[in-house]
């Protein structure tokens, strides 16, 4: 009887080697293969990141890449988890898909961040209603960003061409890699959530935990600190779930209140005799609602602005108030625009007047030259076409018996303006809606909008009061696209022969503003009205359009930098009547959304200061100007902050020591940011219809 015994057979292949050590060696090529493609994504979320942080910031190295590097990182790997899933066919697609739709977001903000310098939320989508006719912006903005195209999408082109040998139609779906790849998504996160929730309750506004979540107050400041991909998630999950409210504490405010009052004490008795600008509200009488309470809480607290001499003094004169698109100081030329220049200078004089930046563009801008209020997104016009409004312009004037009227020279679908603007009290036309221009093109003329609109107010037997929207000055600044230049860039004086091409075709576009505000002037002056008629007017935001170079030779700035200089967004604000008898300079730190108050102030009309987060420029007290709100970034009577830069620089009047200074940039970085939050309350949870619930 045999005995048998198993045996483990050795087979050999055709060449000699045995069949069990090419087992082996296939299943550790295999492990190198699905390691290789569990890296792709990560890999690849940590290179765009690298360029976009390159293209956009300039600079690795500002304390923010161990947030970059880590979450992205996560993310890639979390990502890469559902593909290993997938057998090898399906995989190839679905990671093709992720880096593809990687590279479209990261060239989407690179496009935009060099068109607007800013980047695009996502609560805004949809919101610009057509957004699509800025076409020629976006492929010239994507021109001027070509060879960051190119590095962010070869990761895709390199995987279309490799991708099959990297991942062969033969792999077969791995749990156990997917679960690795998801383990190490998680120990990658953990770790920075919790460095960043650390920040949680220290009180301050410039910390990874405040960029982290209060991203409508900080939108710049979120991307720069965590990069695309996770402050886009975090975006989006807001945009869905609703964008968290910070929770401020009253009595800081309380304290800063006492801050800005306390030097209206100063002033005269018979200065302190005029009054305040403030409506009877009995706000413990109002209508309970956890939604108002701390909004409630917060205007009560508020110490109202003084009226002045200068309450009423435009009481009964017509009023032409101006949003112009993209304009600056620069602009204005003794010899090129003879009529701007003596408006800007024989009129108030504002020294120290600034266009914020905030990251709604031009409806922000917009929306704080009509409201008195700051809004941090495009959708505010649009949203305000719901809520009640009683305190703009339009609103308070026609109750007065004056035709209000509003134009714009572009389309009245975009922002909705349709819908706001008659919510604001206005008889509103635009292109395509009741407006006929003589030209159609790219941008429109503004003269030939003053051409079609002066007949509907010059000789009216009521005081009016007309509000125009610009567009002549938008980018871009070119001969090609921009037709207004192009109209107007022979008519440049000699001593723009040798300027920058940009800055030539921004001064031939801006042109139009002077030849709509003759139309306008001698139309008026025709019918007897000029001397009672006041011109108001100032820009939606600085020309942000203009490269870095262009801004530089405009503005005689260094280039180095010249985004974070807040001389950038110093500008004009003209307000000029003819029956004036000579230039009157103020010196009061004053933004866009000062212009409301102050008007409403000058016209005698009934307002309470302490709804309107602007403040009218000549009532007494401290002035804060807020420059950029997610920077922190203010000037005040005792100096300006600039966070991104240099840090505060007292004034050569500053009466602060040092302790002293610190606790006062505190105290000014927490009104600033009570003020544009509270502010932004009003509009999001229609504030006015709560504290006025009979009178609409």
């Amino acid at each position: 009887m045999k005995r048998s015994f198993n045996k483990t057979k050795t087979e050999k292949t055709p060449s000699g080697t045995p069949k069990s050590t090419l087992s082996g060696a296939s299943d550790q090529s295999k492990a190198v293969s699905l390691l290789i493609q569990q890296l792709i994504i990560p890999f690849t979320a940590v290179y765009m990141e690298i360029i976009a942080k390159l293209q956009i910031f300039g600079e690795l190295s500002d304390g923010n890449m161990i947030y970059i590097l880590s979450l992205s990182a996560a993310m890639g790997f979390f990502m890469s988890a559902f593909p290993l899933l997938l057998n090898g066919k399906h995989r190839r697609r679905v990671i093709t898909g992720i880096l593809s739709a990687m590279a479209v977001l990261f060239s989407f903000h690179a496009i935009y961040c060099n068109s607007f310098h800013t980047f695009y939320s996502w609560n805004n989508l949809g919101e610009a209603g057509g957004a699509t006719h800025f076409w020629r912006e976006a492929l010239i903005s994507a021109g001027g960003v070509w060879y960051v195209l190119t590095a962010l999408f070869a990761p895709v082109i390199l995987f279309g061409i490799f991708g099959k040998k990297l991942v062969p139609d033969s792999d077969q779906r791995s749990v156990s890699f997917s679960a690795a790849a998801f383990i190490i998504s998680l120990g990658l996160y953990i770790p920075m959530i919790s460095v960043i929730y650390s920040y949680k309750n220290t009180g301050e506004e410039n910390t990874p935990y405040y960029y982290y979540t209060y991203i409508q107050n900080s939108l710049d400041h979120t991307f720069k600190s965590f990069g695309i991909l996770n402050a886009t998630r975090l975006d989006v999950k807001q945009m869905i779930f609703g964008a968290p409210v910070e929770d401020i504490d009253l009595d800081d405010i309380s304290d800063l209140t006492d801050l800005v009052s306390d030097s209206s004490l100063t002033q005269s008795d018979s200065e302190a005799d005029y009054g305040w600008n403030k409506m009877d509200i009995d706000f413990d009488s109002l209508e309970s609602n956890p939604k108002f309470a701390k909004m409630d809480e917060y205007y009560k607290s508020l110490t109202p602005s003084r009226k002045n001499k200068y309450t009423g003094i435009f009481k009964g004169k017509n009023l032409i108030l101006m949003t112009l698109e993209s304009f600056c100081t620069q602009a204005i030329d003794p010899e090129f625009t003879p009529l701007l220049y003596k408006m800007s200078s024989e009129g108030f004089v504002f020294t120290n007047f600034y266009n914020p930046m905030w990251g709604g563009s031009t409806a922000s801008g917009e929306y704080a030259v009509l409201t008195g209020n700051y809004h941090p997104n495009t959708y505010c016009i649009k949203q305000s076409a719901d809520t009640y409004q009683p305190f703009t312009l339009g609103n308070q004037l026609s109750k007065m018996g004056y035709r209000t009227l509003a134009y714009h020279n572009y389309t009245g679908y975009y922002y909705n303006r349709e819908e706001s603007h008659p919510n604001f009290g206005y008889e509103f036309k635009s292109l395509e809606s009741g407006l006929k221009l003589e030209t159609s093109s790219w941008p429109n003329s503004d003269k030939e909008m003053a051409d079609a609109t002066i007949g509907e107010y010059a000789g009216l037997n009521q005081p009016f009061h007309v509000y125009y929207m610009t567009m002549s000055g938008h980018m871009m600044y070119n001969t090609t696209s921009n037709k207004m230049a192009k109209r107007h860039i022979d008519e440049l004086p000699s001593k723009y022969d040798n300027a920058d091409s940009e800055v030539r075709a921004y001064m031939a576009c801006q042109y139009e503003v002077e030849l709509m505000l003759r139309v306008i002037v001698e139309e008026l002056e025709k019918t007897g009205q000029l001397d009672n008629t006041v011109f108001a007017m100032a820009a939606d935001h600085y020309p942000y359009g203009l490269s870095g170079k262009a801004l530089s030779e405009l503005y005689g700035l260094k280039s180095s930098y010249i985004r974070s200089n807040l001389d950038l967004y110093r500008n004009s604000f003209i307000l000029w009547t003819p029956s004036m008898t000579g230039p009157l300079t103020v010196d009061t730190p004053c933004t866009s959304v000062d212009i409301l108050p102050t008007l409403s102030n000058m016209f005698g009309l009934e307002y309470d200061s302490r709804l309107m987060m602007g403040t009218d420029i000549m009532a007494p007290g401290e002035h804060i100007a807020p420059v950029k709100m997610s920077q922190w970034s203010w000037v005040t009577t005792q100096g300006e902050n600039n966070r991104s830069m240099r840090g505060f620089t007292p004034y050569s009047s500053c009466t602060l020591t040092g302790q002293e200074q610190e606790q006062y940039i505190e105290r000014i970085n927490k009104l600033v940011n009570a003020k544009t939050t509270f502010s932004k309350l009003i509009l999001d949870r229609d504030y006015y219809r709560h504290v006025f619930p009979q009178a609409h």
